[in-house]
């Protein structure tokens, strides 16, 4: 029940924000009453700081499964696609504006999320790449990691590619296959042509 709660909460927050939703809602939502959802969250305080790490810690372990089903770091790389696309077009800006605005320690829980996990999952893909001879021994892991990282923030950022102008999908499978052809050595540029669609790699 408690999960069935988290996973309605998000919902509703991601499509209309937080501070429009209510206990009440999400009871509604998941068919319980509100005495239900307030045995498992003292306040909506509390549901919104179990929600935002739900939400982060989902996304790490879709990550992490993709490093395991990846044949390689390239592989592993086109995997993660789906799930970042699914992320950033699922997320309301309203909703990451109303958790730095109104609800500090949830925000905090996105920042580490970003400095912390994310760009362990980044440096981890780009040493494995290294060590698979499929990105280049000379990069500078350090500046290729905060440089993703930006790429993967500006996805979220509806000013940097507004949806009336730019298709979130393609915008998500350019940045890749940039971000990798820019780092592979010759193996590693066949192998982005093998896994990533061919309209990336023109």
């Amino acid at each position: 029940m408690r999960e069935r709660v988290l996973e309605t909460a998000l919902r509703l927050c991601r499509t209309f924000g937080i501070k429009s939703i209510t206990m009440q809602d999400i009871a509604r939502e998941c068919g319980i009453s509100k005495k239900t959802v307030y045995e498992h969250f003292a306040d909506k305080t509390e549901l919104v700081n179990e929600v935002v790490a739900f939400m982060t810690n989902t996304y790490c372990r879709q990550l992490a499964e993709c490093a395991t089903a990846g044949a390689n770091a390239i592989e592993e790389l086109a995997l993660s696609i789906k799930h970042t696309e699914h992320l950033a077009r699922s997320t309301n800006p309203v909703l990451l504006f109303e958790l730095e605005k109104y609800h500090p320690t949830a925000w905090k829980t996105i920042q580490d999320f970003r400095e912390q996990q994310v760009t362990g999952i980044i440096r981890t893909n780009l040493e494995r790449g290294i060590r698979e001879g499929l990105y280049r021994a000379t990069l500078h892991i350090g500046i290729l990691v905060h440089m993703r990282l930006l790429q993967l923030n500006a996805l979220f950022n509806p000013l940097l590619y507004p949806a009336a102008e730019f298709d979130l999908h393609e915008v998500v499978e350019q940045m890749t296959a940039h971000y990798i052809h820019g780092i592979a050595t010759p193996a590693g540029q066949r192998l982005v042509e093998q896994y990533l669609p061919e309209k990336t790699t023109a």
